[in-house]
């Protein structure tokens, strides 16, 4: 009789014991929960291994441990339909429901983006070729009444956009201008400056956008504003570029100079009618930051040698150092 209680002690305790184990090995590393309230975004690139993925999922707060997703993958051949995207993912859930929202399409955003500078008729040419979007965007999306105007050229932040399936233009577009908004905030150009307006500054960025690269921004945004003291025709070559709808080289043909165009800042005085592109936020910042200085000219006379100067004269000999050198092929 006492031999038959501890055997039947024994296997509880083996039974206890393979439980605890069992517990440990997936409850403790491993959620219970299949779904939440609470999701994040998981960016899957191309080539992505399982094990990467793993630790995306758990660097996210996703699962609760990679091990036991690695597992799941390398022993269910659908993992390997996970494709690279921005996938919306719940928080807190199990390595098998995670892998399940991996594969969710309803859950696979389209990743869209732009670089700074980049005007509204290519941007939303290049959202409509994306076919991440439904429709055509109409002319519901617009600024809020600071700046005064409907037009969007301006407002399209150059970003990293997510967008769930079904999203409209309307939708995309929207997203945008709510992006250009927290620029807009953080740089300050919704306050003003001096005595321009908020739209006026964003005329400007994007001037100061489409002159030069970044570590000039300051000195470009203090020029403008030199020229615009005593009147000076802004003589801004991009500009034109604009009114004529190309992109040009750095040397601009003397035909362009005569167009009739309000875009034409060497022809007509102040501003142009609307801003000429989407600047990013460090051109933004340099608008209502500008670097002290006199300089009323500037010439980039070779890649990376962009210099500032008031007087015309040295203007004119850098710039005959800037025929020679485009001249001699170096840019490109």
């Amino acid at each position: 009789m006492l031999k038959r209680v501890l055997a039947l002690l024994l296997i509880c305790s083996i039974l206890t014991s393979s439980a605890v184990l069992l517990h440990n090995a997936f409850l403790l590393n491993d959620y219970l929960a299949a779904t939440s309230k609470l999701k994040t975004e998981i960016l899957i690139e191309s080539g992505d291994t399982g094990t990467e993925i793993a630790q995306k999922l758990f660097n996210s707060g996703v699962i609760k441990q990679t091990k036991i997703f690695v597992k799941i993958a390398i022993n269910q051949k659908k993992s390997n339909a996970i494709s690279p995207g921005l996938h919306e993912i719940d928080l807190k859930i199990s390595a098998q429901a995670a892998l399940e929202q991996l594969l969710d399409p309803a859950r696979k955003r389209g990743v869209f983006g732009f670089g700074e500078g980049l005007r509204k008729s290519e941007i939303l040419a290049l959202l409509e070729k994306s076919k991440l979007v439904s429709g055509k965007v109409s002319k519901l999306p617009k600024p809020n009444d600071l700046y005064g105007t409907n037009n969007l050229e301006g407002f399209l932040f150059p970003a990293q956009y997510s967008f769930a399936p079904g999203t409209t233009f309307d939708e995309a577009i929207t997203q945008m201008i709510d992006r250009f908004y927290l620029a807009a905030k953080s740089s300050k150009i919704e306050e003003g400056y001096l005595n321009y307006s908020p739209y006026q500054l964003l005329i400007i960025a994007s001037m100061v956008q489409a002159e030069g690269d970044v570590q000039d921004f300051a000195k470009i945004s203090r020029v403008i504003y030199n020229r615009m003291k005593i009147g000076m025709p802004l003589q801004i070559n991009a500009t034109i570029d604009y009114a004529t709808n190309t992109r040009g080289k750095i040397r601009l043909p003397y035909k362009r100079l005569e167009i009739g165009s309000k875009y034409n800042t060497y022809k007509y005085r102040g501003l142009p009618p609307t801003p000429i592109g989407n600047p990013g936020e460090d051109a933004m910042i340099a608008t209502v930051n500008p670097e002290k200085g006199d300089w009323l000219y500037y010439v980039t006379v070779k890649p990376n040698d962009t210099r500032f100067t008031k007087d015309f004269n040295e203007f004119n000999k850098w710039a005959n150092e800037f025929r020679a050198n485009e001249d001699a092929g170096l840019f490109g």
